[in-house]
């Protein structure tokens, strides 16, 4: 929820914005409608009405396309600044990394790293 105060000479309000899908769902609030307070307590309960509405985000699930800019053409194999070979992966949360002479090496490390046993 956003705050807008008067710059547009239209009096001052709240703006609820959704985005689902590709498609706004989007509702202005004016504070003349009984007070700040009491527009903000209207804005959250149509919020919480068109959420209730939409239903739950639904996350892209499967594997993600490979980056534009990959130029190795394996997700966490890169080359650095001084021509060597870079793989990265997580581990127990932390980035880990591994340099490399050659590209062949680095994937393979990658692999290892990120298959499960």
């Amino acid at each position: 929820m956003s705050r807008y105060p008067n710059i547009t000479r239209g009096p001052a309000g709240w703006t609820v914005r959704i985005l689902r899908n590709g498609q706004l769902h989007s509702k202005y609030f004016r504070f003349t409608n009984g007070g700040v307070r009491k527009s903000l307590a209207q804005a959250q309960k149509w919020r919480d009405k068109k959420l209730r509405e939409l239903g739950e985000r639904q996350w892209r699930k499967g594997p993600r396309k490979k980056a534009s800019n990959n130029t190795s053409g394996t997700t966490g194999v890169s080359r650095n600044f001084y021509g060597r070979w870079v793989a990265t992966w997580q581990e127990d949360g932390v980035q880990r990394f591994k340099t490399f002479k050659s590209k062949k090496d680095a994937v393979a490390h990658r692999k290892a790293m990120v298959e499960p046993s």
